[in-house]
């Protein structure tokens, strides 16, 4: 496999283990849906479904560090030495460290789910208590993921869109991320400054505006495996 359809097709892969992971999570959309404002409740789904939550979690980890791996290959877009150039690799570098703060979150997970599922503490209110704390910092650390991935991608998805010439679904996918860190940041803001918000609500439109920019990624996927010069670089498209 050449280095384009290595990059791409580790993109393609990671958006749909990513979705059949948050499909198959405990708490989520389709197994025992829960109030994810209520770290308790949330937490104790998690330890009432602790294998599936364990594998779950692995296959995140996986989709992750290959979301991290097909992403890394973008700065070969951005080889040159223009202000532009330069500012879209430290955003794609700021993007890249939101991951990092996603496998910490994912740790934690696999921690409070061990607490749950086989005890450490004196009593199993003692255990629910250190896993509800792991939870809420665990949304802390999601918290960073979702400051670093909005402003890293709003930033280098702009420049991306700027390097396609005319109008693609190629272009649109670019724009469509940079929308995405657009809009996550403002979600995040309305979940830090309205007090009176549907905290579950933001969550869920929080994750919509997910799933959309990984759509986006999946199409710049399908570009980095066809050698697309506004995605590899001018030495290594097609």
């Amino acid at each position: 496999m050449t280095a384009n359809s290595t990059a791409g097709w580790s993109l393609i892969v990671a958006v749909v283990i990513g979705f059949v992971a948050s499909l198959l999570t405990p708490g989520g959309l389709l197994i025992d849906p829960a109030d994810s404002a209520s770290f308790a409740e949330a937490a104790g789904v998690l330890g009432d479904n602790a294998e599936l939550a364990q594998y779950v979690t692995l296959l995140f980890v996986i989709s992750v560090v290959l979301y991290w791996f097909g992403l890394h290959s973008l700065h070969r877009a951005f080889s040159g030495g223009s202000v532009m150039d330069r500012v879209s690799r430290f955003a794609l570098n700021f993007f890249l460290v939101g991951y990092a703060f996603l496998i910490v979150e994912l740790s934690i997970r696999h921690i409070l789910t061990h607490i749950l599922a086989h005890g450490v503490g004196s009593s199993s209110a003692e255990e629910q208590a250190m896993a509800t704390t792991l939870f809420a910092a665990g949304a802390g650390i999601h918290i960073a993921f979702l400051y670093a991935t909005s402003i890293g991608s709003t930033i280098f998805g702009y420049a991306l869109a700027g390097r396609s010439e005319g109008m693609s679904i190629f272009k649109l996918a670019a724009l469509g991320l940079a929308l995405t860190g657009l809009l996550s940041f403002v979600v995040l803001m309305i979940a830090e400054h309205v007090p009176a918000i549907d905290l579950h609500g933001v969550a869920v439109a929080s994750n919509i505006v997910l799933f959309f920019g990984s759509f986006c990624i999946f199409i710049i996927g399908v570009g980095i495996k066809q050698g697309r010069r506004e995605f590899v670089g001018d030495e290594d498209a097609a």
